[in-house]
């Protein structure tokens, strides 16, 4: 099952239990909550964080209550009205759950004062009538928002286009496939390409020809897929690359000058006036290669 990320938004203090309900609405649903309370900000600024959190994520839902939050100095905005905004830029999937108003009066007897905004009256009503002309709908309870979460994401996984999130071990479905099938087949011609390049005599063209106007970041590219074929070492006369350059009509001295970016960490590199050997790292040298977490 493919898992979606849900960013989390509301006001902190007088939301707390609408957005506990909120958290385990989308576990019950079995996807991913975020906010900013899941998190720190660590060195960046806690704007740019939110809004590397709101890309990052799949589903933006917003709890409105009877408060409009802390202020952004430099937009006079609250977070969450630039949390929200900068979500439809993005054009990513929102909805809104909004407290009904006789929820808010409840809500005031319970928490005080401090369950509504004082201070910022019509910069919140603004945001409501802005939050209500798009995806919304009203909760008098947490109950609500439960049912809100789960209809809206039912529907979301149905109809909206999102990349979501899969175990490693169902990997072999879908896009990663096709993605597999390409890189098989990419893999399958530069091994062709390699064994067409062993057996040409020397200033020999190569039966497949580059397309014009490669960079050196295009040509580095070829090169280290070719690499990767060899055995664990290999030694070659410079007179080999000048022979390549020729069967890839390739300015000389191109890839002899190339060969250091396109080795990577798998091979150490050893150049002399006449020959340049590739040796195989062992493993435990290696740098470890990215992972997604």
């Amino acid at each position: 099952m493919r898992k979606y990320q849900v960013f989390v938004s509301s006001t902190f203090d007088d939301m707390r239990a609408e957005r506990q309900a909120a958290v385990e609405a989308i576990l019950e649903a079995g996807h991913i909550p975020a906010g900013m309370e899941l998190f720190t900000a660590g060195d960046e600024s806690q704007l740019e964080t939110i809004k590397r959190w709101i890309a990052a994520s799949d589903v933006y839902l917003l709890l409105l209550g009877g408060r409009y939050g802390s202020i952004e100095p430099k937009s006079d905005k609250s977070y969450i009205h630039i949390e929200y905004e900068y979500t439809l830029e993005l054009g990513k999937p929102a909805f809104a759950v909004v407290i009904e108003e006789k929820a808010l009066d409840a809500k005031v007897k319970t928490l005080g004062r401090g369950a509504i905004e004082e201070r910022n009256g019509p910069l919140l009503e603004q945001f409501r009538k802005l939050v209500l002309s798009k995806t919304s709908r009203f909760f008098s309870d947490t109950k609500d928002i439960k049912i809100a979460i789960h209809q809206k994401l039912a529907e979301l996984t149905v109809h909206a286009e999102l990349a979501g999130w899969i175990r490693g071990d169902q990997a072999h479905d879908g896009q990663l496939a096709t993605e597999i099938a390409a890189l098989s087949e990419e893999n399958r011609a530069l091994r062709a390409r390699l064994d067409a390049l062993a057996t040409q005599p020397p200033g020999g063209k190569l039966p497949f020809s580059l397309p014009a106007n490669l960079t050196d970041s295009d040509l580095t590219a070829f090169l280290r897929s070719a690499i990767r074929q060899m055995p664990d070492a290999q030694k070659f006369s410079v007179i080999f690359f000048e022979h390549l350059d020729t069967a890839l009509g390739l300015p000389s001295g191109t890839t002899k000058r190339l060969i250091g970016p396109a080795v990577d960490d798998l091979y150490e590199i050893k150049t002399t006036e006449n020959t340049v050997t590739l040796s195989r790292r062992p493993a435990s040298s290696r740098a470890p290669s990215p992972r997604r977490i």
